[in-house]
């Protein structure tokens, strides 16, 4: 057991609050401030510009952890006592899209390859972590419920980045052939009958007619039994009849699985072609309880949820990341695998919720953190975390109060970071923290949550100011001095009703400043309106003010 500077014990503290500012990024930066972003080292030097020592690196292009000499300028950072993490390319930053949770065959394999060499570059060099937007928008994530709206080719795979034929073609999951062929998303987008509609169909039907009728004319014939009258005629007939109607509906179905599996082969271009996929996965993840459904959905059948995609769609979107962490062993000649990187570095992998479209703000696909905690729970490495941007949450119409509050026990023990500065949910503002303002407040209360649910100092924990442009004024201002005020604070776990005037950078001497400065123009209002002589000077006042020194009473009157 440890001691904080207040003498209150911290049970197994091994690690410690970090404050930290993001660099900015070269393509936003006004011209006069370009050259201090040229590379990553300038970007990693930010922070000591700014009170603090940890310096959130925002990554603009993968090509950018190779610059010259990047390992030695970054060494000579670190040699300066600054850290550092990396913010992985995101399109909202001019970056790549690294689509994740897509199932579209080449975005899953440009999005794992790029993911793997920006996690080889960011331990390579030595970052604290990588963080990744847990999902971006169109085009290469389009929200579920908007996916009919476009086009999309048929080459959709599995979570492991498999066409998806090879996974319905595993003997466990046969049975998901006959559900999937049953679903009018799945046949609609890839113009096929459901079974029921093709065992009417009259081609069809002709054929099999024509099926039954020679087998039971052979049988008739074996058995010496000829047409001979009306009522033979009309017993054959009734017997065809009978064949047909037991065949119709399985031969369709076969029939159907068939044109589906066919389907599949191709890479044929279809509306919301990715629909298909996260049905599937969906059923089977329901199936077979998979923690992350039971996690994110509870205990519920798919078919349950099937209507109301928000309920789902999360959870198969976390399974797709998932299994980015987790190739097939059969598979690692095609994706290699993220987990051997983290732990051959001993950094981490983080996911942040990404800033949202307008019009799209509670469709994106995986947006909560309370999914992310989930999916870093049963991710199979300690190395996976959380980042919660507030601003980005309240962006996604997202309440931090009831994010947190349902937050499994221990959800907060994942969050490695926090992205914080002025709450608001228009994006990308970025405006500084002022000290002592309510914005203070409002972000204490949600980390002293946090806090009640694991995000505590037994690890690294990493409260990071993610600076703006800073048109017409310093981007980062007073927000280093807030958020040292919140940890200070944090620490003592004082609640918020209780929190003192030293919380908001007030002292004693502030206050009493103040008091006689309210006192002093307390009838400012009504100057001119006396009917008695009004004064404006006290006696020491009047007798600056007489010597021709009013400037200087004005600026020593309090001391």
């Amino acid at each position: 057991m440890s001691f904080n500077i207040f003498n209150k014990p911290i049970k197994n503290k091994t690690g410690k609050y970090t404050i930290g500012v993001s660099s900015g990024l070269f393509g936003a930066a006004q011209p006069q401030e370009k050259i201090s972003l040229i590379d990553l080292s300038q970007k990693g030097f930010y922070s000591a510009l700014k009170g603090v020592n940890f310096t959130q690196i925002d990554l603009e292009t993968a090509t950018e952890l190779d610059s010259p000499d990047i390992d030695n300028r970054l060494e000579r950072i670190r040699g300066l006592g600054i850290s550092y993490g990396f913010h992985g390319e995101t399109p909202a930053m001019g970056g790549a899209q690294i689509a994740l949770t897509s199932a579209i065959e080449d975005q899953y394999r440009t999005g794992h390859k790029r993911f793997v060499k920006n996690l080889e570059g960011s331990g390579r060099l030595k970052a604290v972590y990588y963080l990744q937007h847990s999902c971006e928008g169109p085009p290469a994530e389009t929200p579920y419920i908007r996916l009919g709206e476009s086009m999309q080719p048929t080459s959709v795979v599995d979570i492991w980045g498999r066409r998806l034929y090879e996974f319905l073609d595993e003997k466990d999951k046969e049975y998901l052939q006959d559900w999937a062929i049953e679903q009018e998303e799945i046949t609609m987008p890839l113009r096929l009958d459901s079974p029921k509609e093709l065992s009417k169909d009259p081609k069809f039907m002709r054929g099999l007619e024509e099926e039954c009728k020679a087998e039971v004319d052979e049988r008739w014939k074996k058995e010496g039994k000829e047409i001979k009258s009306r009522e033979d005629e009309v017993r054959f007939k009734e017997e065809v009849k009978r064949k047909m109607d037991e065949r119709a509906l399985p031969r369709a179905r076969k029939t159907v699985k068939e044109y589906l599996f066919k389907r599949l082969h191709l890479s044929d271009m279809v509306f919301g072609a990715e629909k298909i996929p996260y049905l599937i996965i969906g059923k089977w993840m329901s199936d077979k309880k998979d923690p992350i459904w039971l996690g994110s959905v509870g205990n519920k059948k798919f078919e349950s949820v099937k209507e109301n995609p928000p309920d789902w769609v999360p959870a198969v979107a976390a399974k797709y990341i998932w299994g980015h962490l987790n190739p097939l062993p059969s598979m690692e000649n095609k994706f290699k695998d993220p987990k051997k990187i983290l732990e051959k570095y001993n950094f981490d992998f983080v996911i942040e919720t990404p800033m949202v479209s307008k019009g799209m703000e509670e469709e994106y696909r995986l947006v909560k953190p309370k999914h992310f905690a989930i999916l870093c729970k049963n991710s199979g490495t300690k190395h996976c975390g959380v980042v919660i941007d507030f601003e980005h949450c309240l962006g996604a119409g997202i309440n931090p109060d009831k994010e947190i509050e349902e937050f499994c026990s221990d959800g907060g023990k994942y969050v490695k970071a926090l992205h914080v500065g002025w709450p608001t949910p228009l994006q990308p503002a970025h405006i500084p923290l002022p000290l002592g303002s309510e914005q203070q407040e409002w972000l204490y209360r949600w980390m002293l949550a946090l806090r009640k649910k694991g995000f505590n100092e037994r690890e690294n924990r990493y409260i990071i100011f993610e600076r703006g442009g800073g048109v017409g004024g310093d981007p980062v201002d007073q927000s280093t001095l807030a958020l040292k005020k919140i940890v200070e604070f944090l620490r003592q776990e004082i609640p918020v009703n209780n929190l003192p005037k030293e919380f908001f950078g007030m002292e004693d001497k502030t206050i009493k400043m103040q008091e006689s400065e309210i006192r002093e123009h307390a009838f400012d209002p009504v100057k001119g309106l006396l009917a008695i002589p009004e004064e404006k000077h006290g006696f020491l006042s009047k007798a600056a003010v007489g010597k021709g020194k009013e400037k200087e009473w004005e600026t020593e009157k309090y001391r």
